[in-house]
């Protein structure tokens, strides 16, 4: 590989994605043994992706690949150190997070094997989830933690797969048109910087964490389809191995977008690669669900009649159906995406108000605020991600003029996406469809890519100039609401640490028995129970934590 930026970029993103992968994969087979989590699987996660370096420094520059393969894993080292101290400055403040993805995890480093042992039973109430869903995310943090101790950095793992998304994204744009390395980056970089995986990077939320993978399978199958290797089908097989096993709705994404590069491949007439891909993804499939998701794929099965229990199946729990809009139940899931996506932005809410269609481009009061959290519901793309559809289409139309052949091909892109999307009952609803972020993109570069008159670039870099404009929105308001919220909680611990220096103080955690080891690495004294009764009651910001401070 002849461009050294695109060959640094996919030697760094796939040891990061690797490590990622490698994090969660390996725990999950070793379980099969028998073998809980140990203090070694973080090791042993890091070597499959010094590995990987080598390896792929070796197939994309066979003179000198020393070189390629040191600066790659030095990138790697700084890009997994900023990640975990970034992490460590914001404590997860959503109620998931708290309320049973940090209790899996800790159940998980203390030794229980989902496999073998007993379910889990916990008096909050959500034993179900931490039971019977798909725990990739958990698995991949508890090995970090493991080694750590460290919960909250542990959240790195959501900042590795955005920065191996970005890595990825532009090799394989480089890859497919070299000498574009601004415009590359700017379409690599909105395709990591996903709204969804923005507003969830400092939570355990799963969606943000399950777009970077989707991400990273596109840009590893716009390289197989560029160049063939057996590492980067490797890489695929991993990549999706971990989606798969992220949350259920990730077995049909995975599976829409691997049979849509197959049909690429078929139409293109490689059916050398067309056959290693579909045995690869097949041998992939069965181990995402049979080998590493045993637990949950395989158990719920056997012990409740269906693999996606308790979404599916008897005694099924319908959990979008309390938080829809109103209106939104009236309509058709065609119909439910545009009345969302065309809508203002608001957060998450049983109140199942309306939805309020707004003029594209122009952002309401409460927009922004609603972005803080990692739960936005109605138009969970940001508030001109409206427009940007518009613009999309008006560079679609532009571009057809110019290429009706690559505009096509684009179209075909677009259309196994929104295929991945249309399956999910709940497709109005940003985080539950991350991937519908990702046509927008592929219009842009397909105005990038076309050397057209003024009108086209024209049009192809205001479609960019939006959409970053957007993320920067979205970033910048959740960025300050989350050290805003963070700065209140660390206030009130350490106001609760000094009150708990003479005697321990009365805790009542309510949904988030997690917040326990926030405490414990306060060092805060703490006495549980069930119900507070005192006057001088203290609630800890977004924590569902409350303690009886002393007079």
């Amino acid at each position: 590989m002849r461009n050294r930026l695109a060959a640094f970029s996919i030697v760094t993103g796939l040891t990061l994605l690797m490590f990622t992968t490698g994090a969660m994969i390996i725990p999950s087979l070793l379980f099969l043994l028998n073998i809980p989590l140990l203090p070694l699987h973080v090791w042993l996660a890091a070597a499959a992706a010094v590995w990987t370096a080598w390896l792929a420094a070796r197939t994309v520059q066979v003179e000198r690949p020393a070189r390629l393969f040191a600066w790659a894993v030095g990138a790697s080292c700084v890009f997994f150190a900023a990640c975990f101290f970034l992490s460590g400055v914001f404590y997860d403040l959503s109620y998931d997070g708290q309320a049973y993805h940090q209790e899996t995890i800790l159940h998980l480093a203390d030794g229980w094997n989902p496999v073998y042992d007993e379910p889990l039973n916990v008096p909050t109430g959500h034993s179900i989830w931490m039971n019977h869903y798909a725990r990739a995310s958990e698995l991949a943090a508890a090995v970090l933690f493991k080694a750590t101790g460290l919960i909250e950095h542990s959240k790195a793992i959501n900042l590795l797969a955005i920065a191996a998304s970005f890595l990825l994204s532009l090799a394989a744009l480089l890859t497919l048109k070299p000498g574009h390395a601004v415009k590359a980056g700017v379409a690599a970089l909105l395709l990591a910087m996903n709204p969804v995986s923005v507003y969830q990077a400092f939570s355990y939320y799963v969606d943000g964490l399950l777009s970077s993978m989707l991400v990273c399978m596109i840009a590893l199958g716009c390289l197989i389809f560029a160049r063939p290797g057996w590492l980067l089908l490797t890489a695929y097989k991993s990549a999706m191995v971990f989606a798969v096993n992220i949350k259920f709705t990730a077995l049909a994404y995975a599976g829409v977008i691997t049979i849509g590069l197959l049909v690429a491949l078929y139409m293109s007439e490689q059916f050398g690669r067309l056959k290693q891909l579909f045995k690869i993804a097949a041998a992939g499939g069965l181990a995402a669900v049979l080998l590493v998701g045993y637990n949950p794929y395989v158990t719920n099965t056997i012990t409740k009649g269906h693999p996606f229990y308790p979404l599916a199946g008897q005694d099924a729990i319908d959990v979008v159906k309390n938080f829809t809009p109103r209106n939104l139940e009236r309509m058709n899931r065609l119909e439910t995406i545009a009345a969302s996506y065309f809508a203002v932005t608001t957060g998450n809410s049983s109140e199942k108000l309306p939805t309020q269609t707004k003029l594209p481009f122009t952002v309401q009061p409460g927009e922004l605020t609603a972005l803080g959290d990692p739960d936005v519901a109605v138009s969970g793309f940001g508030p001109w991600f409206s427009g940007m559809l518009l613009l999309s289409l008006v560079v679609l139309a532009l571009a057809f003029r110019k290429s009706p052949g690559a505009a096509m091909a684009a179209i075909g892109v677009m259309a196994v996406l929104a295929v991945s999307v249309l399956v999910n009952p709940a497709a109005w609803w940003a985080r539950y469809v991350p991937q519908l972020w990702l046509v927008p993109v592929i219009c842009l570069w397909l105005g990038f890519s076309l050397q057209g008159r003024r009108l086209l670039p024209a049009a192809s870099w205001l479609l960019a100039a939006v959409m970053l404009v957007n993320t920067a929105m979205v970033t910048g308001t959740y960025a300050y609401h989350q050290w805003d919220w963070n700065q209140k909680l660390r206030a009130q611990l350490a106001e609760v640490k000094g009150a708990s220096e003479e005697k321990p103080v009365p805790a009542e955690f309510t949904y988030s028995w997690s917040n326990r080891e926030r405490f414990e690495e306060w060092g805060i004294a703490f006495q549980e129970q069930q119900e507070l009764s005192c006057d001088d009651k203290l609630t800890l910001t977004k924590s569902g934590t409350s303690v009886c401070m002393p007079r």
